[in-house]
């Protein structure tokens, strides 16, 4: 409404400036009238006439700024009083012979574009009525001045500049507002556009043909992939009149995100004012990862809270294995035992104690992070220590290969325990992946190297199992997701390596190894560390070939 007024103020201003216009044109022909002295221009009442016209447009023009809305009414007033003083112009100069009168036009076209259709139905309804009456009155001779017979050249030259002059200025005007309107809705679609496309919304307006008439890049984007089309030709023959939708997926143009983008392509109805039906492509797919993170949240509260049960209730039976350990091994120092057995089994119930020392350290480290987010200190130990006790943990005779730097003796700048968890769960990964190739003949099926380079300690575990599915690529580092059948595996292996190498400082990496299989690589900041070539060792000191 409130453009509506304005629009009705501002052709009001426009047709009071037009007025004052013809009010001078007026006089200019009053003068010219009585220098070429025409006898058919009754002068003193055309005279009075504008005096009159000038004090009634004061009077409107004040009207307007008094009124709080300028509707269709207050527009046709102010064409009736033009075409009344046109008329009486008429009467006082000739009548309907006069060509003057061809200004009748002009009135409808002002009509037209002040008001639309209703003003130019008025205007032309309000001119015929003037012309009958001026039409009676000269049939009737009630004309207050003679009919003009003879029309002067002159008069004739003046209408028809007049009629020229007039309607090239309305085309103007009619044109000007024409441009002003199509950039406006330029604009407005340009701004349509970029709100699409910031809100990630792709828009396509399709014509009844089935052809594109107008698109954002984001829909001209997400068309180019074989899923959108087929959706758009599964919406196309919908024949429902509400708006009908279909899901799709199309991968990210980053070669660094694996993921997909989840679009909702929607089919509006068919807009008879447009003559077009709308498509929207709409991403949920951030929304859709919300919802996601918010269950893995809720599932790894739950996780978390459960965990500081259960590292509550292992503290007693963990202390009891350890007691029990150092004892046993206390008695066996007595005990008549071959010598090789003895010091196998003295080795295991040391790694015993040491394992559940760890357990302890672990459960710990649990309650007091939930106490008050600090971890306990560990015990300081060195990088190749702890890559040769993971593998041990682990199996070393399941390990065919672990390539080590003999000069590796430096301490791991980091919690070594952490790291320890990181390196045996990979190690095991690692074997799972490549169980079935145990006994198969060709060589080393998991590999394990530490080397440092660039001011940084590099662990990695190669194997050449059947590498990772693309499926489980894009979610690799994602909690609850494992390759392993149901039951067997909580998906939260590698997530949970991930965080650790994240809070140690440093990251995780898993891809395909170049001669096949599955490449992880811990990499630790020890910036004091100078690059060292590698040397080969096995599980148990000695010497394997070649070199990492």
């Amino acid at each position: 409404m409130d453009a509506y007024v304005d629009a009705n103020t501002s052709g009001l201003r426009w047709l009071s400036r037009l007025r004052w216009w013809a009010l001078a044109g007026t006089l200019g022909a009053i003068a010219l009238a009585w220098l070429l002295d025409w006898q058919f221009v009754h002068v003193p009442a055309v005279a009075g006439g504008v005096v009159v016209m000038a004090l009634v447009n004061v009077a409107l023009v004040a009207r307007a700024k008094r009124a709080r809305e300028v509707s269709w009414r207050e527009l046709g007033l102010h064409a009736a009083v033009d075409l009344v003083f046109l008329s009486w112009l008429l009467a006082w100069t000739g009548g309907l012979s006069n060509p003057v009168s061809v200004a009748f036009s002009f009135h409808v076209v002002l009509g037209a574009l002040l008001n639309g259709r209703r003003g130019a139905i008025s205007a032309t309804t309000l001119s015929l009525a003037c012309i009958a009456l001026l039409w009676t009155l000269d049939e009737r001779h009630w004309l207050p001045q003679p009919e003009l017979v003879t029309v002067p050249r002159t008069l004739i030259l003046l209408a028809l500049g007049l009629l020229v002059v007039g309607l090239g200025y309305l085309a103007l005007v009619v044109a000007e507002r024409h441009v002003a309107e199509r950039r406006e809705a330029e604009r407005g679609v340009t701004l349509l556009l970029d709100s699409l496309a910031a809100l990630k919304v792709g828009l396509d307006l399709v014509g009844p043909d089935g052809k594109s008439q107008l698109a954002n890049e984001t829909a001209r984007d997400l068309q180019r992939h074989p899923p959108a089309q087929e959706a758009a030709r599964a919406l196309e023959t919908n024949e429902e009149a509400g708006p009908v939708s279909r899901r799709f997926a199309v991968p990210v143009r980053d070669a660094l995100d694996h993921r997909e983008r989840i679009i909702d392509l929607v089919a509006l109805p068919q807009s008879r004012a447009i003559g077009a039906r709308a498509l929207l492509y709409v991403d949920r797919t951030d929304e859709l990862l919300v919802e996601q993170r918010h269950v893995m949240l809720e599932r790894l509260a739950t996780l978390g809270r459960a965990l500081q049960g259960v590292a509550h209730e292992l503290n007693t039976p963990l202390t009891t294995m350890q007691t029990l350990a150092k004892d046993l091994r206390a008695a066996l120092k007595d005990a008549a035992l071959d010598e090789r057995l003895r010091k196998d089994v003295d080795e295991s119930l040391q790694l015993l104690v040491e394992e559940s020392q760890r357990c302890r350290t672990l459960t710990q480290s649990l309650l007091s992070s939930a106490n008050d987010g600090r971890r306990p200190g560990t015990v300081a130990q060195r990088a190749v220590d702890v890559v040769r006790r993971a593998v041990r943990l682990v199996g070393a005779a399941e390990v065919d290969e672990v390539s080590l730097d003999p000069s590796l003796d430096v301490v791991i700048p980091v919690d070594a325990d952490r790291v320890l968890q990181v390196v045996m769960n990979l190690v095991q990964n690692a074997l799972r992946a490549t169980a079935d190739l145990k006994a198969d003949g060709r060589g080393p099926r998991v590999v394990v190297k530490a080397r440092r380079a660039h001011g940084a300690l590099l662990i990695q575990i190669a194997d050449r199992g059947p590498g990772l599915p693309a499926e489980v690529r894009a979610r690799l580092f994602e909690p609850f997701v494992t390759t392993r059948p149901m039951g067997e595996g909580t998906g939260l292996g590698l997530y949970t390596s991930q965080l650790i190498a994240r809070e140690l400082g440093g990251s995780l990496v898993i891809d395909d190894a170049p001669s096949g299989g599955t490449l992880a690589t811990l990499t630790l900041p020890a910036p004091e560390l100078p690059d060292r070539p590698l040397a080969s060792k096995r599980p148990d000191g000695r010497s394997a070939q070649g070199e990492g």
